[in-house]
């Protein structure tokens, strides 16, 4: 669902100040921040104008540009606070309640939207884009006629707007009338000749009337303005494959993957295709790929069992099965199958209570439409009943990193010591001491910006008087290279009342850390009878550093660094709620830690606490980590 929303242009004065001036102007920092959002550099415009509120706090115009900003690189939640604080001082502010309507809808509060929107159409009863946004909302809310009502009155200020054609022929279409959702989508395709999206929704309507060749040629009319369309070529492989040509259907499936990568439904759709030609490996990669975009998505999860099956990986069928059973308890199809994986096993027993469970669900709802969903997720239905599932294969809001089954690459690195850099946040007392006491060059401790090897160049120092501290900046150097054996064999040789000790227990920390994380993985044990799943391998022993981290923060005082390495160890040890504390500590002693934020929010997804980790990568976003909008793109839609 397309949104149009407002952006104030008035910002085309003083762009000639000088820096002095701008600091004490506010027009310099909205045209700047217009100019960047312009470019479609959104977390650069979120920067300037954070700035400037970082001095007037509550200035309305700098929290509406910040929170439309933050609506275009999906961060909705960071939206609705700027949004929030704007309309508590500036009730009556339509630009405002139309972003936030449009914020509330993205995060599925179709109802505190209404509210918004009806407030805004009263204070602007003739503007044309607030009656599309309430036709929208009405439409979100499962109410059609009012929906249509909406967009017709748009369509007749404006008979050109594309969005509210679109829409109130899907409403329409929704409400059973065909006849008027392609009126509508026809109309469209007239008045905007360029636009792809009313041939595709043209196209849905006559592939539903098994029309296909009708549809096909509606869609090569959509291919041809826009040939890249991953939703057109999805439904023309589903058409060709219908019509019996598999190896075009498979090819043009493919390229819809290629332009729409994240569409588990393709993935899902072609799984299927390779699955009846008997390609079983790709099959399961494909369904593999879309079970990692939507992991709560029982068709997936059902149907790769059953290729686990014909491929005879029966404990891999049986976990899917399972996953598929917790998602929805009453699929008696699954625990038919999951019984018949257990006999293939020799688990007798446990085949028998799937039987049983099978059977007494297929009982209790033989004359309920529930008991439909054993023939939605036959491989054998007609494609297109696929189409009406569309929603079921959008990445939802819930968990989709998986815990600790892949590289912990999302992470921001440990906190190190870096030699010759300015401290940004509070410093620590043994750094002080080495920097005087020793005459070494300042140590700082800092977070990486990148995970790369970085060598410190010791020829870029002077001589020091203390050799500890050389041996020091010799040991940061061996554990950026990642020899961790050398660099032990260093700190190990500085004696401990060096006034460099300190420092140097702590890069033996970082290194034991490292050395256990990278270590080659222990291999995976899987059972081969019985009702045992796949086991993990145990978490690695990270206790050591730990330990010296919590002792450094004892001896010399507790320091945001020191609890924000020590949340990554407990990541790595799989203690995600001793993580989450160890940063809430970390960010209780400075509140502007971004990479703090970030790797709390991700620790909080991982804990099901959506909305807090959101507004975590919110905030790091806010404080200049992109990186953070990227993961909010992917687990914050919701």
């Amino acid at each position: 669902m397309k949104y149009r929303l407002f952006i104030l242009f008035f910002l085309g004065l003083f762009l000639g100040q000088t820096v002095v001036q701008a600091q004490l102007n506010r027009y310099y920092f909205y045209a700047k921040t217009q100019k960047l959002y312009e470019r479609g550099d959104y977390s650069g415009a979120i920067g300037a104008i954070s700035v400037f509120l970082e001095y007037q706090s509550e200035d309305e115009i700098a929290l509406y540009l910040r929170a439309l900003c933050k609506y275009q690189l999906d961060d909705w939640r960071g939206a609705q606070l700027d949004l929030d604080q704007l309309l508590t001082r500036k009730p009556f502010m339509t630009e405002a309640l139309v972003l936030r309507t449009a914020v509330r809808n993205q995060l599925g509060e179709h109802k505190a939207a209404m509210v918004d929107i009806r407030l805004a159409s009263e204070l602007r009863p003739n503007e044309r884009d607030i009656q599309y946004m309430r036709g929208v909302t009405h439409f979100l809310l499962e109410d059609y006629t009012d929906a249509i009502e909406d967009f017709t009155i748009t369509l007749k200020r404006d008979p050109e707007h594309l969005d509210a054609r679109l829409n109130r022929g899907t409403a329409h279409l929704l409400k059973g009338d065909t006849v008027a959702a392609l009126q509508d989508y026809r109309q469209a395709a007239q008045t905007n000749p360029y636009a792809a999206g009313p041939h595709i929704n043209e196209a849905r309507v006559y592939y539903a009337q098994q029309k296909n060749e009708l549809a096909l040629s509606t869609l090569n009319k959509a291919l041809e303005l826009s040939p890249k369309s991953g939703q057109a070529l999805l439904i023309k492989a589903l058409i060709e494959h219908d019509l019996g040509r598999k190896e075009p259907a498979i090819a043009t499936i493919t390229k819809a993957i290629e332009y729409a990568p994240r569409s588990s439904l393709a993935y899902y759709n072609r799984a299927i295709m390779y699955a009846q030609d008997g390609n079983y490996k790709a099959a399961i990669k494909d369904y593999e790929a879309a079970a990692q975009i939507s992991p709560n998505n029982v068709f997936i999860r059902y149907n790769i069992a059953l290729v686990y099956g014909e491929a005879k990986r029966y404990r891999e069928a049986a976990d899917a099965l399972s996953y598929a059973i917790a998602l929805y308890p009453q699929f008696a199809r699954a625990y038919n199958l999951r019984s018949a994986m257990r006999l293939k096993l020799g688990d007798k027993s446990g085949a028998r209570v799937d039987y049983d469970s099978a059977q007494s669900i297929v009982a209790r709802y033989q004359n309920t439409p529930e008991k439909d969903i054993e023939k939605w997720s036959d491989t054998s239905a007609n494609f297109s009943r696929l189409i009406a599932f569309e929603n079921d294969f959008t990445t939802p809001s819930e968990l989709v990193i998986p815990a600790f089954l892949k590289d912990y690459d999302e992470l921001y690195p440990l906190a190190t010591i870096r030699v010759g850099q300015e401290q940004n946040y509070t410093e620590w007392t043994p750094v002080r001491r080495a920097d005087s006491v020793a005459g070494a060059p300042f140590f700082a401790l800092v977070v990486p910006s990148d995970d790369t090897a970085r060598r410190v160049d010791l020829s870029l120092f002077p001589p020091v008087r203390d050799p500890h501290a050389v041996n020091l900046m010799r040991s940061i150097a061996w554990v950026e290279a990642h020899n961790y054996d050398a660099a032990q064999l260093l700190l190990d040789s500085i004696p401990k009342h060096s006034p460099i000790k300190p420092l140097g227990r702590l890069v033996s920390a970082v290194a034991k850390i490292s050395q256990i994380r990278f270590a080659p993985p222990a291999p995976m044990v899987l059972s081969l009878s019985g009702t045992k799943s796949r086991e993990m391998p145990p978490p690695a022993d990270y206790s050591a550093p730990i330990g010296e981290l919590n002792a450094l923060n004892a001896e010399y005082g507790e320091n945001p660094y020191l609890y924000y390495s020590l949340g990554i160890a407990h990541y790595l040890s799989r203690d995600l709620h001793a993580s989450e504390e160890a940063f809430n500590k970390a960010i209780a002693l400075e509140t502007n830690f971004a990479e703090a934020l970030f790797n709390r929010g991700l620790v909080r997804i991982l804990l099901n606490k959506n909305n807090q980790a959101c507004l975590d990568l919110s905030l790091a976003g806010q404080l200049g980590l992109d990186r953070a909008y990227r993961v909010i793109s992917d687990h914050c839609k919701r």
